[in-house]
């Protein structure tokens, strides 16, 4: 398939010693959304001139991803960010992301890009808040409190409603309630949970 025949939702820039990390997350992106990733080595041809098909997808795009890993960006990975720069001062919908891979230094970060929110895999890249913080910049939209917060939350709601059900139970044993009131207080809870749990999502 050709660039022309596809629309692509996000650029993936980066350096080819951090293709490996990136194909993955690339991978986790297109799983969890519908979301196209351009991506050279899923996208390009073997043998043929790559720079204006690179070019040409920068031009196209949403928003553009700039993965820093271990190494200093060098060589044509420079001329990607600069391209993406010059498209940024024309076209202020499109978006430019810095993406902290694991062992990254982010003074390595173009002083343009740094004065932006950076993405960060620097504790791995299974780190669910990240992936999430990956998905709203493609989405354009604030991260928000993010997957690790909601579950500390339903974690804290969960202890809170064990300690109410303990204490069903201990009035139930005491003969202080009857059992048709335990029921109804147990559905109450547990009604209320879901009810949360829902208008979160």
């Amino acid at each position: 398939m050709s660039l022309n025949e596809t629309t692509y939702d996000v650029f993936f820039s980066y350096s080819h010693e951090d293709t490996s990390e990136v194909e993955k997350l690339a991978k986790r992106v297109e799983e969890k959304t519908d979301y196209r990733v351009w991506l050279d080595k899923w996208v390009l041809p073997p043998g043929k001139y790559w720079q204006p098909a690179i070019a040409q997808a920068l031009g196209t795009t949403k928003c553009c991803m700039i993965f820093i890993g271990k190494t200093t960006p060098s060589g044509w990975f420079n001329q990607e960010i600069q391209k993406a720069l010059d498209r940024r001062a024309v076209d202020d919908d499109f978006r430019i992301m810095a993406v902290l891979l694991p062992g990254a230094n982010e003074k390595t970060i173009d002083s343009y890009l740094g004065l932006r929110t950076w993405i960060d895999f620097r504790k791995g890249l299974t780190n669910d808040k990240a992936l999430h913080d990956l998905i709203c910049g493609i989405r354009g939209v604030p991260f928000g409190k993010g997957p690790e917060l909601k579950k500390e939350r339903t974690s804290k709601q969960m202890e809170s409603i064990k300690r109410e059900l303990i204490k069903i139970k201990k009035l139930l044993d005491e003969e202080l309630i009857d059992e048709e009131i335990a029921k109804e207080y147990r559905r109450k809870l547990l009604d209320n949970f879901l009810h949360i749990e829902v208008a979160a999502r």
